[in-house]
């Protein structure tokens, strides 16, 4: 029955060309990030191509390519900025229309011999295969892009780091899509139930990284800048939250898996990754709970 829930969500997301709507968003955003990517690597490439020159007619020897002493995978950096930006939004705004456009529905749901668990399990089922898809598309792109520029096929190392990355950025994206979910089962208003999601967005994207490292908004988004407050008395206390603090915790596994930063140890990357996950788990188990105790009998959600 699971299978089935999920299945339906599925259909009536690519009905509501919700889902379309989605994957050509993270579509557009992977290549853009791929096209500043190329842009940057051709400004790179012609600059050192005209010292290389003057240099020469010097009888100067040349200094080593600036682009071979970048990370191969430096190209998607952008992407850390972009999945946390714009993948968490469009995965809240999957999660809550999951629930608020299932409202009458409900009801007929519950008809048949349906538990609440798989009911909930399967909308976030359907919910996570929609996000896979677009990462895995989102992961084609981002390769095609690295071919493109390195006019070369990634080696499995590289293949493996993007391959985790993406992964990263689905789990990280997962957890914004059952804030949606729960956002609508707390709330009977769909407005209001969406802007407090929205407003959860907001606070994990922007105030608590500004509460525990001291970063503004706009250094919140740079994928390589480190906490620069924990010099002040103030943010050496609040630095003891920052394990809460998703937004932050994502920027730096990412840096490491994509090696845009300096490469720590796997279980460095890992004590980042788990406080990701441990959110992911305590949403499913507070859907799981939510939908327990929704009453579903009643109308449909209000605007």
């Amino acid at each position: 029955m699971i299978d089935t829930i999920a299945s339906q969500q599925l259909l009536s997301m690519r009905r509501q060309r919700v889902f379309v709507v989605a994957m050509g968003l993270f579509v557009a955003m992977t290549a853009a990030a791929g096209a500043l990517g190329w842009s940057s690597h051709q400004t790179i490439v012609r600059v050192y191509e005209q010292a290389v020159k003057l240099l020469a007619a010097q009888g100067q020897p040349a200094p080593p390519n600036p682009f071979l002493l970048k990370p191969e995978l430096s190209l998607l950096s952008n992407m850390v900025v972009y999945i946390p930006l714009l993948g968490a939004l469009l995965a809240l705004l999957i999660g809550h229309m999951a629930i608020s456009d299932d409202g009458p529905a409900g009801r007929l749901v519950f008809s048949r011999s349906v538990s609440r668990g798989d009911y909930a399990l399967g909308k976030i089922l359907g919910a996570g295969i929609a996000l896979g898809l677009i990462m895995l598309t989102a992961l084609a792109i981002s390769l095609f892009s690295l071919v493109v520029v390195n006019h070369a096929v990634p080696g499995l190392a590289v293949l493996g780091r993007l391959v985790v990355f993406y992964g990263l950025s689905w789990l990280y994206v997962m957890v914004f899509a059952l804030i949606g979910m729960g956002a609508a089962l707390l709330s009977r208003r769909r407005s209001f139930s969406l802007l407090a999601a929205l407003g959860v967005w907001l606070g994990f994207t922007f105030a608590i990284p500004q509460f525990t490292s001291g970063l503004r908004p706009t250094e919140s988004l740079n994928p390589i800048i480190d906490p620069v407050g924990i010099s002040q008395r103030f943010f050496e206390v609040t630095a003891l939250a920052r394990p809460i603090s998703i937004a932050e915790q994502y920027k730096a596994a990412s840096g490491q898996v994509l090696a845009i930063v300096p490469v720590e140890s796997a279980s460095s990357t890992l004590s980042h990754t788990l406080p990701i996950a441990v959110a992911a788990a305590l949403l499913v188990a507070a859907v799981i709970a939510l939908v327990r105790r929704h009453d579903f009998s009643r109308s449909s959600y209000e605007d």
